[in-house]
């Protein structure tokens, strides 16, 4: 085993090839198990020193020898990775929410890689931090991030929420555990003018979709008459557009979704919406068929390609909600359509949208074009940050 020397503690060696080489000089902090020369055997989560042709030191990264991903960047100098480090890191991200989030108590506290924590997620819910750590060498810090979220925020509890499916490829078990102070069973938090509850134990994601946060508001400007969310989960957009509704209706296939929106309605004392339980292209090509019209309808489905081999099957997908949907719409109505799927980027799922609009033979205007909260900053080398798409449209 070869090692490198950074402030007296020795780091493994991975050496990457040539064409590891240009890959990693686009600046994209992941380098996949192709790009390696050899390995030796080494336990993921290791920080490893990663050297190029003649060797050149890079950086240094995570080691992975579970997932494609073979080593995940942390940083490009030989500063050492201590509790120094990672208190600089948080200091960043806790400035920067500072001054982006604002009118709200819940958002995302630190975004993986765009804030320079590979493989962690920390969203705060009114003062209860929930942590997702998604790789190994994230795992291993976890003791020292808690300790100064502890110190520098002073949480009422810390949950980590380890039971998203992706830690099963680097290895790492599904978990669900409060490891810090008491959470309540629902929290209640503030977007904006409205008040929501919070299931951080069982919710989606950590208990809210965050990267919404802001479309939230911007959606409401334009909301008029008869409104119809899909895939409404808990009702934020809904609720959002509901002063300024006739009448509301949140589809979606989850009963116990759909008992949280009915309660968050009553915690806002909003009457003008109806709860239906149903499956959402089935609920749409009925609705069509019998010739119902909504003035604004959101489609905000989950992410329909969660690899590449969902593409195309994906595409179908939004082609069809999305072309129900101008089917449903009142002349003047907008269209609030959404796509979480990384493996479509914007162009993509523009395109599915102008032929779904071809296809219901109606016209469009794209007054809007959004994507994730800025407290999900996007990091320019690494385009799987920029997964969001929310386009606002103008149907004639």
């Amino acid at each position: 085993m070869e090692y490198w020397l950074i402030s007296e503690v020795r780091l493994p060696v991975v050496r990457i090839s040539a064409k590891g080489l240009r890959w990693q000089r686009t600046g994209h902090p992941w380098l996949y198990r192709d790009d390696l020369t050899g390995e030796d055997q080494l336990p993921s989560g290791e920080l490893v020193a990663v050297l190029g042709p003649q060797d050149r030191f890079l950086g240094q990264a995570f080691y992975s020898a579970k997932s494609r991903i073979a080593l995940r960047l942390v940083t490009y100098g030989e500063e050492p990775v201590n509790r120094d480090f990672w208190e600089r890191r948080l200091l960043l991200a806790l400035d920067y929410r500072r001054k982006v989030v604002q009118d709200s108590d819940a958002f995302r506290l630190i975004f993986a890689e765009s804030d320079g924590f590979p493989g962690l997620v920390a969203d705060c819910y009114a003062g209860h931090l929930v942590l997702q750590s998604l790789h190994p060498g994230m795992e291993r810090r976890l003791p020292e991030i808690i300790a100064l979220l502890e110190h520098h925020l002073r949480p009422q509890s810390i949950t980590l929420r380890h039971d998203g499916e992706v830690r099963q490829l680097e290895g790492l078990p599904l978990e669900v555990k409060t490891v810090s102070g008491v959470l309540p069973e629902r929290v209640e938090v503030r977007l904006g003018g409205l008040r929501l509850w919070v299931d951080i134990h069982r919710g989606q994601k950590t208990g809210l979709f965050l990267d919404q946060r802001e479309n939230l508001a911007v959606a409401a400007w334009f909301a008029q008459g008869r409104i119809l969310d899909a895939f409404a989960y808990q009702g934020a957009f809904a609720l959002h557009l509901a002063p300024r509704a006739e009448q509301v209706t949140l589809v979606d296939s989850s009963a116990v979704a759909l008992e949280m929106a009915r309660e968050n309605a009553q915690l806002n004392q909003l009457a003008n919406l109806e709860f239906v339980r149903e499956n959402v292209f089935a609920y749409l090509k009925a609705a069509v068929a019998a010739g119902r019209r909504f003035d604004t309808i959101v489609l905000d489905p989950p992410a329909f390609a969660k690899n590449r081999g969902e593409r195309a099957a994906a595409a179908k997908g939004y082609r069809e909600v999305n072309r129900r949907a101008f089917q449903l719409l009142s002349p003047g109505g907008v269209l609030v359509t959404c796509s979480c799927s990384y493996n479509l980027n914007e162009a993509e799922f523009l395109g599915i949208v102008r032929e779904a609009a071809a296809e219901a033979r109606r016209q469009a205007r794209l007054i809007e074009r959004r994507g994730a909260a800025r407290d999900h900053p996007v990091r320019l080398s690494l385009a799987e940050s920029q997964y969001l798409k929310c386009f606002i449209l103008a149907v004639e």
